[in-house]
């Protein structure tokens, strides 16, 4: 029983800058969006987490970023794909692709989307664990990364001088 997650985040920003960051080198940007990642040959590593009921749940993950895939004059996409670095069998692997679109020209606004699915794992058990709350903690930990991320274009664009904007 595959399960989807769909997150989206908006970028204050023309899509040509926030296309140019993520294809200079979108590794970077993840990067640099994580609070505790380490780069390593294209894979993060991140501890993604959420709260709930008052308690920090988190999971140490390893991130692998794709190729940035120019798709068309205003969308591109970035493949994902991630997994728990320990306990591997009882976390699910999501495959995502993140997807920068244009929204408006004026004023600019970028539409950051990720959108992907995952196996819960342990058959029955898993999927019934499932549906009480693992998806909703998958749910909350992709819109968590998405705007993490959303925010981090954000500052980059920003930090971008005018005249080099063109």
């Amino acid at each position: 029983m595959e399960r989807q997650l769909h997150c989206y985040a908006y970028v204050e920003a023309p899509f040509d800058l926030v296309a140019r960051l993520l294809a200079e080198d979108a590794t970077a940007v993840l990067q640099e969006a994580t609070d505790d990642a380490a780069e390593q040959a294209g894979t993060l590593s991140r501890t993604l987490s959420v709260e709930v009921g008052g308690f920090e749940v988190g999971r140490d993950v390893s991130i692998e970023v794709g190729e940035f895939e120019p798709r068309g004059i205003t969308n591109s996409v970035v493949p994902l794909r991630w997994h728990a670095e320990k306990g591997r069998l009882l976390f699910p692997e999501l495959a995502a692709d993140m997807e920068v679109a244009a929204l408006a020209l004026d004023p600019p606004l970028t539409q950051l989307t990720v959108s992907g699915s995952y196996e819960p794992p342990l058959g029955v058990l898993g999927a019934g664990a499932d549906r009480l709350l693992l998806h909703r903690l998958a749910e909350a930990t992709l819109h968590r990364f998405t705007h993490d991320v959303a925010d981090r274009l954000r500052r980059l664009v920003d930090a971008i001088p005018e005249d080099e904007r063109l």
